[in-house]
C-alpha cells in the first residue's frame, strides 16, 4: 500500500511545471511569489493548502485529486459502513451506552 507520508508535493509540482510552456519568472508571478521562493517550493515535502489551489490553477491540474485522492484511494477506502437491522426489543437487552440507546430508539 502506498503510504501518504510519502507524496513530496514539490518534486510533483516541479514536474508539472517542467511540462508547461511557463517560465520559472512567469509560473513565479502566477503564484504571487518570487523565483526563489519558487524554488523552495519545489524541494517542500508538504504545502499550503491554499497555495497548492493556487498552483493548481496556474498549472491547470487538479494536485488534490489526481495525487492525494487517485494515487491514494486505497489509504482513504480502509473504512466499510455495514448496515444490520436488529429488533427494538434485542437493542434494549444488550449492553450498550445510554446516550446511544436514547438516540436510537427515539420514535419520529
Amino acid at each position: 500500500m502506498a503510504e501518504i507520508s510519502n507524496i513530496h508535493i514539490g518534486s510533483i509540482i516541479k514536474q508539472k511545471f517542467e511540462e508547461s510552456a511557463m517560465t520559472p519568472s512567469d509560473f513565479a508571478d502566477k503564484i504571487c511569489c518570487d523565483r526563489t521562493t519558487l524554488y523552495n517550493i519545489f524541494q517542500r515535502k508538504s504545502i499550503d493548502t491554499e497555495r497548492l489551489l493556487r498552483i493548481s490553477k496556474v498549472l491547470n491540474f487538479d494536485f488534490y485529486n489526481e495525487i492525494y485522492l487517485n494515487r491514494y484511494s486505497d489509504f482513504f477506502a480502509k473504512k466499510v459502513l455495514v448496515a444490520i437491522e436488529i429488533p427494538e426489543e434485542n437493542l434494549k437487552n444488550m449492553d450498550l451506552p445510554k446516550p446511544f440507546l436514547r438516540l436510537v430508539l427515539q420514535n419520529d
